[in-house]
This record gives structure tokens, sequence and C-alpha cells, in this order.
């Protein structure tokens, strides 16, 4: 036994009992140990005689003006210790959160980015069908420019074949197709 341990229970009266008293092998030390830790825990019934009397014992400690500053002191570091491992505890608690958070965050940024990717691309695709689309209005309407010349060019010498003077036909042609006084000349001037 430590001598050290044995003067500070003799000093606590506790010496004369069995747990303390008894020539102690590392193994019977260590299940000691394990029956003071439950009884730190709260794990073994108030009823159990043990528990009754180290009850009793640290009772008269508290009382003893010799061991309540010591007590108190323990008491007090006990409860700072406590508080700091309650604080770890917090701590890596809000670290696994925040990991989670970060996480949950990266993925709905890479899904973001994929959705906007994918929007990207029907955009151009939508881009690449309106410029089809206008490529084949402009192709079309100058189709239709170049029929509508045919067609004024043909009325104009079915006009002229039929002996109808000029100034007729290009008041005929103007109003039909909405033409301007220019346009009318350069269909006379060829």
């Amino acid at each position: 036994m430590n001598e050290f341990l044995r003067k500070k229970w003799e000093m606590a009266g506790l010496a004369d009992d069995y747990i303390f008293n008894k020539v102690m092998l590392d193994y019977d030390i260590e299940m000691q140990v394990a029956d003071l830790h439950d009884i730190a825990q709260r794990k073994v019934e108030a009823t159990d005689p043990l528990v009754v009397k180290l009850k009793e014992r640290i009772a008269v400690v508290k009382r003893n003006r010799k061991w309540r500053p010591e007590y108190m002191r323990r008491s007090v570091y006990e409860m700072d210790q406590e508080m700091r491992e309650k604080k770890i505890r917090e701590g890596e608690r809000r670290i696994r959160d925040g990991k989670r958070e970060i996480l949950e965050g990266k993925r709905e940024l890479l899904e973001g980015k994929r959705e906007l990717q994918k929007s990207k691309h029907e955009i151009k695709e939508g881009q690449d069908r309106l410029k089809e689309k206008e490529q084949l209005i402009q192709e079309r309407e100058q189709k239709l420019h170049e029929n509508q010349q045919t067609i004024i060019k043909t009325s104009i010498e079915a006009m002229r074949a039929l002996n109808i003077d000029k100034t007729t036909i290009k008041k005929e042609i103007k109003e039909k197709f909405d033409l301007s006084d220019k346009e009318i000349k350069d269909y006379f001037a060829e």
C-alpha cells in the first residue's frame, strides 16, 4: 500500500475500514478503484453497506476542520474539471456539427454547380435553336423578298404588255405592294 495514502486514510479515520486496511494486490486495487468509480458514478444502490459507510466517512471529512479546506479545494477542482470536460465535449460537439454543416454546404454547393452547368447547357442549346430559327426566318424573308421582286417585275411587264401607261402602273404597284416612291423609281429605272 502506498505510504502516503495510508497516512491520509489514517488521518481521515479510514484506516480501520476493511477496504483500506486489507493487504492490497494489484487486482484488488483495480477492483476497489472500479467499485469507487461505480460509487462516484452513482451506479450502485444507496443501500449497499460499502456505499453507506463511504458516505458517512465523507460526511465526517466534510465536517472535520483539518480536512474541510482540502475537501473544498478538491470539490472546486473537481467542479472545474467537470466544467472543463463539459466545455470540451460541447466544443467537440460543435466541431462535429460544424463539420457536418460544412459537408452539407459543400454537397449543396456541388448540387448547385451541377444545376448551374445544366442550366447553362440548356441556355446554350436554346440560343443555338434560336439562331437556327433566326437564320431560317432571314432566309425565308430573303426568299419572300426575292419572290415579291419577281412578282412586281412580272406585274410591271404584264401591264406594259397590255399597254397601260406608266403612271397607272406605278400607282397600282405602289398600292398593291405598299412600296415607297424610291422603291417604285428603282423598279422603273431598270
